[in-house]
């Protein structure tokens, strides 16, 4: 299944959990591995919906706002909504659609 955001949604796949606890050979819970991942707050901008940024002062799309397609961003903690056919689809799970003021920044390597 394939997900296209619209209005002003931003499609973001958000980056996964490490269910092994660092430093150990324990792994965490099932129940506490997806209780964690839909707590991300960090993840890749996979598509934006046609009306993305419109109604902001000086845009007129997402790259007037400082942000496109492969950015890393940060986003505000359990905002958005996981696709609803993700208990279903296993491929969906990853995935968040967010509100396009959501983001609050491009997160940028040392090296960029």
């Amino acid at each position: 299944m394939k997900i296209r955001p619209t209005g002003y949604h931003v499609l973001v796949k958000v980056d996964p959990v490490d269910e092994k606890i660092k430093g150990s050979s324990l792994y965490m819970p099932k129940n506490e591995a997806k209780r964690e991942h839909v707590g991300r707050d960090v993840g890749v901008i996979v598509e934006f919906g046609l009306r993305c940024y419109e109604g902001y002062e000086g845009c007129k799309s997402p790259a007037d706002w400082g942000v496109k397609v492969g950015d890393r961003v940060e986003f505000r903690r359990y905002d958005g909504k996981v696709p609803r056919y993700a208990e279903e689809d296993e491929s969906l799970k990853d995935f968040r659609l967010i509100n396009d003021g959501d983001i609050i920044a491009v997160l940028e390597s040392e090296d960029e």
